[in-house]
């Protein structure tokens, strides 16, 4: 049943009921392309009813199911072919681009290298073909690489022979180099860690997957080793702890996440109802010269939580570069910074309306990307942090300086309702303006 209703529509449909119009229309003498048509739009409704009803449904499931693609601009896709040669030269000369998965042997750095002399011949030898001149070394080398498959944790079997003495019972057991080596080497406990940590794959899935290869590794081992790990580690962690605060520039953010020892608290009936009950995971660099220092940190407290007491420790008398979105959690207590806003919040809301308000989405949208083409030609031509600001004020400061003055007379002549969902995306940039221009006024920012 459809039913009308001011600003939206009431569809009202049962599975079975779909079920049996789809059964109407494979029996119809409608044209094949729009029997699918209509057959594949009903099946699409059945599944988007299902994922609006999911408790964790999320605008990037939605978009998936009509295969959306997510944060790209589709106007900067849509140039003539010639405009492309310079970046397929581009690509070439950076190593990127479409090479259909082949790689040259100076990808494979991990790879065992196994040298061959020729079987028969030797530099120096007589051609075995003409037989009238010598050969010689070419110093250009066959290359054939050959990739196999192991488990991520492999293992050795060492049996060492036994011998006991028939007269006194003494038992002579054969040595080998490193017998007397732990269980589980470094490189192990490594690759572990990195799968879990580095790669999000749980212990209990690493588990499986070695126990169905006959090289059991439990999860409760795994963890006994990472924690081992964790303690060889801790020094190190501490000395992050103190060199991060001294950098430059710092980037921060917040992400939601569940840590079963403060659920268990959440839900203690003494504990403090107005207490923070929220959980995230706050990651943090720190950039100074070429040194980077990534951190991360589990707890209740937000990123600018974080960052301000790191900042306590701090010894630098400069301002430091703080780039974030502009979320009130994210703002440093006790000490002067350099605010910088993230573009690609802004961005973000244009983009998610690129359908609704085509025209003004794509004008916003087609200036931040022309920003990011400076961006990212700078990086290419490592540009110092005062060359790329001079780059910036050339060419960049026009671009901004022409969005700026779209985005005020759209608002202030009324072409764009301010409480909008378009207005309250242009009255975001307006209000955010120092802090998302400040590569236009600070170096390294």
């Amino acid at each position: 049943m459809i039913k009308k209703v001011k600003n939206r529509i009431d569809f009202e449909v049962s599975e079975e009921e779909i079920a049996r119009r789809i059964a109407q229309i494979e029996d119809s003498n409608i044209d094949k392309e729009l029997r699918e048509f209509l057959i594949t739009a009903l099946k699409a409704i059945v599944r988007l009813d299902e994922i609006v009803g999911m408790k964790q449904t999320t605008i990037a499931r939605l978009r998936k199911i009509f295969n959306k693609k997510i944060e790209k601009n589709p106007s900067k896709n849509s140039k003539d072919d010639s405009s492309t040669d310079g970046n397929n030269e581009n690509k070439k000369k950076h190593g990127r681009g479409n090479n259909k998965g082949k790689n040259g042997k100076e990808a494979y750095g991990g790879a065992q290298k196994i040298n061959h002399p020729h079987e028969s011949l030797k530099p120096g030898d007589s051609c075995p073909e003409c037989g009238m001149g010598k050969i010689y070394n070419t110093n250009n080398p066959g290359i054939h690489i050959r990739i196999t498959g192991s488990a991520p944790l492999s293992a050795k079997i060492h049996e060492t022979e036994k011998l006991r003495c028939n007269a006194c019972g003494t038992i002579f057991e054969a040595n080998f180099e490193g017998k007397n080596a732990p269980k589980y080497d470094a490189r192990s406990i490594a690759i572990i860690a990195i799968l879990k940590y580095g790669l999000s794959l749980p212990l209990y899935r690493l588990e499986k997957l070695q126990k169905q290869l006959y090289i059991p590794m439990p999860a409760s081992t795994q963890w006994d080793l990472l924690e081992f790990l964790a303690n060889i580690l801790q020094p190190l962690w501490k000395y992050f702890l103190k060199i991060a605060p001294e950098g430059d520039l710092f980037y921060q953010d917040d992400t939601k996440n569940r840590v079963l020892s403060l659920i268990k608290e959440n839900k203690d009936k003494l504990r403090d109802k107005k207490a923070r009950k929220a959980m995230y995971t706050s990651g943090i660099i720190s950039v100074k010269d070429n040194r980077r220092i990534i951190l991360y940190m589990t707890g209740r407290n937000y990123s600018g939580e974080r960052l301000s007491e790191l900042f306590e420790k701090r010894t630098e008398t400069n301002r430091p570069i703080i780039m974030s979105d502009a979320l009130a959690t994210n703002k440093i207590k006790n000490i002067e910074t350099v605010e910088c806003f993230c573009s690609s919040h802004a961005r973000r809301k244009f983009f998610d309306l690129n359908e609704k308000f085509e025209k003004e989405s794509k004008f916003v949208l087609d200036i931040i990307s022309e920003v990011y083409v400076v961006d990212n030609d700078c990086i290419a031509r490592k540009l110092t942090d005062k060359e790329r600001l001079e780059e910036h004020q050339l060419k960049s400061g026009p671009l901004m300086e022409k969005l700026k003055v779209f985005l005020d007379h759209s608002l202030e002549s009324k072409e764009v309702e301010p409480n909008s969902t378009l207005g309250s995306a242009m009255n975001y940039v307006i209000n955010h303006w120092d802090g998302l221009t400040q590569f236009l006024k600070i170096p390294g920012a």
